[in-house]
C-alpha cells in the first residue's frame, strides 16, 4: 500500500480559502512549517535533556497537527510515531523516527510547494 504523501482535498481547501480571500496562505505556512522542522530536533533534544517530558510529547505532537492540517499527511503519521514514542519514554526510538524522516520531510515540503 502506497503512502498517501498529501491530502489533495485539504490542498484544494486552503487554495479555495485563498482564492476567497485574494491571499496567498499556503506558501506562508510551508514556510513556517520548514522552520519548525528545521528546529524541532534541537528543541526535542532540549526539552529531553531537561526532563520535560510534557515538552517533548507537545512538540512533536504540535508538529504532527500542522501537518496534517496542511495536509501533509504522511509527514504528520511520522510525528504522530514520534508522539506515542516521546509519551512511551522512548526518546531513542522517538530521535530515531525523526532522524530517518529527513527524505520524507524533504518530499512532503516540495510537494506542498508545488500543490
Amino acid at each position: 500500500m502506497a503512502t498517501v504523501l498529501l491530502d489533495q482535498g485539504l490542498i484544494d481547501e486552503i487554495r479555495r480559502i485563498e482564492r476567497a480571500t485574494g491571499r496567498d496562505v499556503l506558501s506562508g505556512f510551508v514556510r513556517e512549517l520548514e522552520g519548525n522542522l528545521a528546529g524541532f530536533g534541537a528543541a526535542f533534544s532540549d526539552c529531553v535533556a531537561r526532563g520535560d517530558a510534557a515538552g517533548a510529547v507537545r512538540a512533536a505532537h504540535t508538529l504532527k497537527g500542522i501537518c496534517h492540517q496542511l495536509g501533509a499527511q504522511a509527514l504528520g503519521d511520522v510525528f504522530g510515531d514520534i508522539e506515542r514514542s516521546a509519551k512511551a519514554g522512548d526518546y531513542a526510538e522517538a530521535k530515531r523516527r525523526f532522524d530517518g524522516s529527513a527524505g520524507l520531510i524533504a518530499q512532503s515540503l516540495e510537494a506542498l510547494k508545488q500543490a
